[in-house]
């Protein structure tokens, strides 16, 4: 009996919802606009679509590449879902690099030294705190769901 991961909708759609809408409130409050509301919906939806592009196309393939060789632990989707994070900060940092030249052109420098002093910010922690967050709360929410409805749960192969 080989163990894979396990998997909810439930897990699915809650787990990346809190931390753009953490986010997107901690933004407006930091920089008060006229319209607070429409902006905290704006800037939820834009961090929504990086969070649930993430976790259904990069964090739960890499869950069920990873079940197939080890057990998963709530340690080990945590580990993956942050390092996870730090590969999606990668594209992102790529573009702040490619317009940080004069007037949005070509950059000065190269990325590994864009990088080196720039990469390592509050932005980088944000998205590993993210990327935590989001992994615990799957684990924990696919973890609740299997074992209220064990005879429904599919994460044990024969």
């Amino acid at each position: 009996m080989k163990q894979t991961m396990k998997f909810s909708w439930l897990a699915l759609i809650l787990a990346p919802l809190p931390v753009p809408i953490i986010y997107s409130v901690l933004l407006e409050m930091a920089n008060l606009g006229k319209s607070p509301i429409l902006a905290i919906l704006f800037f939820a939806t834009l961090g929504c679509v990086v969070s649930y592009g993430a976790t259904l196309f990069l964090f739960l393939p890499c869950l069920f590449v990873v079940s197939r060789f080890i057990p998963l632990t709530g340690r080990l989707t945590c580990l993956t879902g942050t390092l996870l994070a730090a590969v999606v900060y990668l594209p992102v940092t790529w573009e702040c690099y490619a317009s940080s030249g004069v007037d949005s052109g070509p950059p000065e420098g190269t990325f590994i030294h864009y990088l080196r002093q720039y990469g390592f910010g509050w932005d980088f922690w944000a998205f590993l705190v993210a990327g935590l967050v989001t992994s615990m709360l799957y684990w924990f929410l696919a973890n609740l769901a299997s074992k209220r409805h064990p005879q429904t749960f599919a994460g044990i192969d024969a």
